[in-house]
């Protein structure tokens, strides 16, 4: 079994996870919560799936089917993060917005949403990056 299709990918969600409280820290909003959070830059899901078809595709051939399921994941996750969960992001800072306009004693019925979610595309494009580099890097290290 080529172990690298497991540790490539979760080692690329663990650099981008730890470049975004660097980036955090520096904007002076470190939290060790988000070392497992959702959303901002980069994107970990956009990053581990890209390791995860670009080592799958080098161990195991571009022209395999283990390849096309890995890209077509891939695709499929990186759109939902990009598209469907930046959206729910957006509503959430709004239906926020909207619970703190209510009277005091009203709006403790409504919890805080989160509000990062989602991916811009230029941060899961980054994420694309990362986890390209840490198969590359790997590989030519390896």
């Amino acid at each position: 079994m080529n172990y690298q299709l497991i540790y490539l990918p979760i080692i690329a969600a663990v650099v981008t996870q730890v470049i975004k409280l660097i980036i955090d820290a520096a904007k002076g909003q470190f939290s060790w919560k988000d070392l497992n959070s959702y959303g901002g830059m980069p994107s970990s899901h956009s990053a581990t799936v890209t390791a995860l078809a670009a080592a799958v595709g080098y161990y195991e051939g571009w022209d395999s089917a283990a390849f096309a399921i890995s890209l077509i994941l891939a695709l499929i996750v990186i759109r939902d993060a990009v598209g469907f969960r930046f959206v729910l992001g957006k509503h959430a800072k709004q239906l926020n917005q909207i619970i703190h306009t209510l009277e005091a004693g009203k709006s403790y019925q409504f919890p805080h949403l989160k509000e990062r979610l989602g991916h811009t595309p230029l941060q899961s494009l980054v994420g694309i990056a990362i986890g390209v580099m840490v198969v590359v890097v790997y590989v030519l290290i390896g």
